[in-house]
């Protein structure tokens, strides 16, 4: 087994190996590495793109705290059309230039160690590839979690229980008397609070920020020592909420908490009911929890990939496939799409990154989705490497997991690109 370093000198992040090839993550780990994981564990060996990253990414219910979401008893199954072309999709890169085949920016995991892809067209499943996990393994989904806590507040507006337009304050009086109180539904469903919370990769290097702050209130704080940090952020300077897209998941778990308040139930019990009793999931939903017991449905769920695939499907045309209701009507994908603000997006840290990845750029964000094309498609991000990608005008979806920071000597997450390449590639386009 050779160890990769071409790139470890260079990583100020890079504090546990990278070994190749990364199907050795499939098989079962030895105790003595079990052990190092377990007692090496921090922000850092998780999120630098280590082996121990991969191992924590399929077993974060080990690290924190978790809620659990069990499958139905009738499950669904998808069928297989495997189209072998698809492995040799390219795209067009941002700077003109033509991509390496999917097949060969797959092999061994490649330069993003992508462990899982899956697509969808027309309801089945037309590639699959498990370069460093096995179809039955948990995986974290990241900030791909989000368009779940978006799908729920949707229909709970359709239902005329909430609007978008009201103050968070309304249904989440926790933070009355900040400077949440100026910040509506809509701004932080559009990641535009208007306030110093951004992730960003400065900020996460900056010790004191307010985002490394929130984040460690969620991991070493008691009780809600993270709503006390969220309380505590700060308006920008110059900036009003709606002005400018600044990602953020403490955006997200406002709506978390909205939902809760509004129906008085756990979050997971809402989502269970709602969603994913519905799509004949063949495995449990895990998701962590704060100190206090609410689920970090902003970032922390983890499934079976297929079972991701499965949610994504549910936003395109071929629902019936998996699921027993509509639980996406047209009037809530819409809104979905069309919540954003496009001068809000223009110039932000989002558009840029999807520049890189798909190497074209989409108009805007909106409601919980990182990126929405002029054609309807829609694609979720997530840290790692982590990615959904809907396209309901082609009947198409696709999913990804894998393990490699987002910024570094590795280059842009190109997953995206290549999903969107097939999605016109099997329509014809």
């Amino acid at each position: 087994m050779n160890k990769d370093t071409s790139a470890d000198k260079s990583n100020p992040l890079e504090i546990t190996e990278r070994t190749t090839p990364i199907t050795k993550l499939k098989s079962p780990i030895s105790l003595d590495f079990y052990k190092e994981i377990t007692e090496k564990y921090s922000m850092k060996t998780w999120n630098s793109g280590g082996d121990h990253g991969i191992y924590i990414n399929m077993h974060i219910s080990n690290y924190f705290k978790s809620g659990i979401i069990m499958p139905p008893l009738e499950k669904s199954v998808l069928e297989r059309n495997i189209n072998p072309e698809i492995g040799n999709i390219t795209f067009t890169l941002k700077d003109g230039s033509t991509s390496i085949p999917l097949k060969e920016y797959l092999h061994e995991g490649g330069p993003r160690r992508v462990q899982c892809m899956m697509m969808a067209h027309k309801g089945k499943v037309v590639f699959e590839a498990f370069p460093g996990m096995n179809p039955t393994d948990a995986h974290i989904w990241m900030s791909s979690s989000k368009p779940t806590v978006s799908l729920l507040t949707t229909i709970l507006e359709q239902q005329g229980l909430f609007s978008y337009d009201d103050p968070v304050t309304k249904h989440v009086p926790a933070l009355a008397g900040t400077a949440w109180d100026k910040v509506t539904y809509r701004n932080a469903a559009n990641m535009s609070a208007g306030l110093d919370i951004e992730e960003t990769f400065h900020n996460y290097i900056v010790p004191d920020s307010w985002i490394n702050q929130w984040i460690n209130s969620i991991i070493n704080g008691k009780g809600d020592d993270w709503i006390q940090v969220m309380r505590n952020a700060k308006p920008l300077p110059n900036e009003k909420p709606g002005d400018h897209m600044r990602y953020s998941t403490p955006n997200t778990m406002i709506l978390v908490m909205a939902v809760e308040n509004i129906l008085q139930k756990p979050w997971m019990d809402i989502f269970n009911e709602m969603v994913w009793s519905h799509i004949g999931a063949n495995g449990p939903l895990f998701t962590a929890l704060t100190t206090d017991g609410v689920a970090l449905a902003g970032a922390m769920h983890s499934s079976q990939p297929e079972d991701f695939l499965r949610f994504a499907m549910i936003f395109s045309p071929s629902w019936n496939k998996v699921s027993n209701t509509q639980i996406v009507t047209g009037k809530v994908l819409d809104r979905l799409r069309t919540l954003g603000y496009p001068p809000a997006f223009e110039g932000c840290q989002e558009q840029a990154y999807a520049h890189d990845f798909f190497g074209e750029k989409p108009f805007t964000n909106s409601n919980q989705w990182d990126w929405i094309f002029e054609d309807g498609a829609m694609h979720k991000h997530g840290n790692m490497g982590q990615g959904m990608y809907v396209d309901p005008a082609r009947d198409f979806v696709g999913i990804n997991f894998a393990l490699c920071p987002n910024e570094g000597e590795r280059g842009p997450d190109h997953s995206p690109g290549y999903l969107r390449a097939v999605a016109k590639m099997l329509n014809g386009e």
